[in-house]
């Protein structure tokens, strides 16, 4: 019996050990502790507070939109613009000259140096061109190869189809503008403000809001 008892006694103390030492009170070897456990899971610097209040992001303004009313001597055009203004605070409103095509150009890009545009024409003179002259006048078109003007955009793009028959496939179209007496006003906006201020225009501006225009890049 004392036997008996004496290795009970041994089994629960055994036991006891084990428990102490799975709850770290023998120090932290292992990294088994419960210390070290609670220290693993939580990573402070990690933790944020997100407020149930926090405004919501706001939405991002719809995209702005131009329209352009052409065709208004100067003095007309300005009083357009102040009636816009008027209409709408919020609204970019600014008056242009108006500048009209007079002329197509058709004609192969400024060479690097007169030698290449004297090498160019040659090549043009070799598939039947002749009707041609290299710029010589100092000037961002200098050295370039005129191949010519024309009073339409459809003549300029008839040559051009003519000239690519041919071979030639670096000839291009440039419009030559001059300004006119007339006026362009812009109004920039909100789609929604720009048509309800451009809703009903007073009749000394019918005729400018029939017209067709494009508005000039934003700056």
């Amino acid at each position: 019996m004392q036997a008996l008892r004496a290795a009970f006694f041994l089994l629960v103390f055994g036991n006891l050990l084990l428990f102490a030492f799975g709850q770290g009170y023998f120090g932290q070897a292992g990294g088994s502790g419960e210390a070290e456990r609670l220290k693993n899971q939580i990573e402070p610097e990690k933790i944020r507070t997100v407020s149930r209040d926090a405004p919501p992001k706001p939405a991002e303004p719809p995209p702005e939109e131009c329209r352009a009313l052409t065709g208004l001597p100067p003095g007309q055009a300005q009083r357009l613009v102040e009636w816009l203004r008027g209409r709408d605070a919020q609204l970019r409103v600014n008056q242009r000259a108006l500048e009209e095509p007079t002329s197509w150009w058709v004609f192969i890009p400024p060479q690097q140096s007169k030698r290449q545009a004297e090498k160019k024409a040659d090549e043009l003179k070799k598939i039947s061109i002749a009707d041609f002259y290299v710029v010589q006048e100092s000037g961002p078109s200098q050295f370039a190869i005129s191949l010519g003007l024309f009073k339409t955009e459809q003549g300029a793009r008839e040559y051009l189809d003519v000239l690519g028959r041919k071979g030639v496939r670096s000839a291009r179209i440039q419009v030559r503008e001059s300004v006119t007496d007339k006026a362009v006003v812009e109004a920039r906006g909100a789609p929604d403000k720009l048509s309800k201020a451009l809703a009903d225009l007073p009749a000394d501006f019918a005729s400018a809001s029939a017209a067709a225009a494009e508005c000039a890049p934003a700056k």
